[in-house]
C-alpha cells in the first residue's frame, strides 16, 4: 500500500524542516514553500509557515477544496479562530470528508492536555517556556516580538472558557533574561534576526509548557525543539471519521500527552 502523501508547507523553516524529518519514515512528504503551494493527490498538508498572523487564511480552503485534511502549529488568536469559527470553511471540510484541525502544537493543543490533566480548574496560569539554545527563525521572533516578549495572546483563553469553562492565561519564559527586550526590538526586522542569532546559542535545548492553579502543576517537557510539531504527527495518525473545522479538544488529551512523553 503507498504511502499517505503528506505536503508540509513552510519545510524550509525551523519547526518544517524538523516536522519533514519526523515523518519521512512513514509519510510520503513533499516539502513546500508558500509560493509553491500544491495540495493535489495529499492525504493533508501540515502547515508550519509561520508568522501565523499574515499567513493567507485561503491556504486551508485551498487545500479542503483538493480533497485534503489540514493541519498546522498556529499559536495566534486570530488565526485560529478565523479557521474553527469559518461556518462555509466547515461546511465545505464536511462535504470533502475532511477536517481542519489548527493549534496542533505546544499552545494549545498541549496546554489544553495539561488543563485537562488538572481536572480543568477554574483558574490556571500558562507557561511556555523557551530554552536559548534553540533555532529561532524568522516567524518566532515576529511572534516573540508581537507578544511583548511575556504576555501571549494564545487561542487559550477563550479555547478553555468554550469548552471547559475555564479562565487562563498564558506566558512565555526564556531560558536567558536577555531574550525578551532582545527579541522585541529584533521582532522589526524578523529575517535579519534570525540570521543574527544564529551565532548566539547558548544554555540548554527544548523548553517545556506548564499549567499551573494554586499548588496544583502539570508540566511537559521536552529535550529538544519536537515538542512544537509532535501534535501534528499525533493527529495525522487521528484523522479517520474526522470532518469539519476542529480544535485539538477533539482528541483525548491524556492520550496525547503520554504519547508525546514517550517520544
Amino acid at each position: 500500500m503507498a504511502a499517505k502523501r503528506v505536503v508540509v508547507l513552510g519545510a524550509r523553516g525551523v519547526f518544517g524542516s524538523l516536522l519533514v524529518r519526523e515523518l519521512a519514515d512513514k509519510y510520503d512528504v513533499v516539502p513546500q514553500g508558500r509560493g509553491e503551494f500544491d495540495p493535489h493527490n495529499a492525504f493533508a498538508v501540515a502547515c508550519t509557515a509561520g508568522p501565523f498572523q499574515s499567513l493567507d487564511r485561503n491556504l486551508a480552503r485551498i487545500a479542503v477544496e483538493a480533497g485534503a485534511h489540514w493541519l498546522d502549529i498556529a499559536d495566534d488568536e486570530g488565526w485560529f479562530f478565523d479557521l474553527v469559527d469559518d461556518a462555509s470553511l466547515d461546511a465545505l471540510a464536511r462535504e470533502k470528508n475532511v477536517a481542519v484541525i489548527p493549534g496542533l502544537s505546544s499552545l494549545p493543543a498541549v496546554s489544553g492536555a495539561l488543563v485537562r490533566r488538572l481536572g480543568s480548574p477554574k483558574n490556571v496560569t500558562i507557561t511556555l517556556h523557551i530554552n536559548n539554545r534553540n533555532a529561532k527563525g524568522a516567524a518566532a521572533i515576529a511572534s516573540a516580538a508581537a507578544s511583548g516578549g511575556r504576555t501571549l495572546r494564545t487561542p487559550d483563553r477563550e479555547l478553555l472558557r468554550r469548552e471547559l469553562g475555564v479562565d487562563a492565561e498564558a506566558h512565555v519564559e526564556f531560558e536567558s533574561a536577555l531574550a525578551r527586550p532582545v527579541l522585541r526590538l529584533l521582532g522589526r526586522w524578523p529575517r535579519f534576526a534570525a540570521k543574527l542569532a544564529k551565532p548566539f546559542r547558548f544554555g540548554k535545548p527544548g523548553g517545556a509548557v506548564e499549567v499551573r492553579s494554586g499548588d496544583r502543576m502539570a508540566r511537559i517537557e521536552s529535550r529538544d525543539q519536537r515538542l512544537a510539531i509532535l501534535p501534528v504527527i499525533f493527529a495525522l495518525q487521528r484523522l479517520d471519521g474526522l470532518r469539519g473545522c476542529l480544535t485539538p479538544g477533539v482528541f483525548d488529551g491524556e492520550e496525547l500527552l503520554s504519547w508525546i512523553e514517550a517520544q
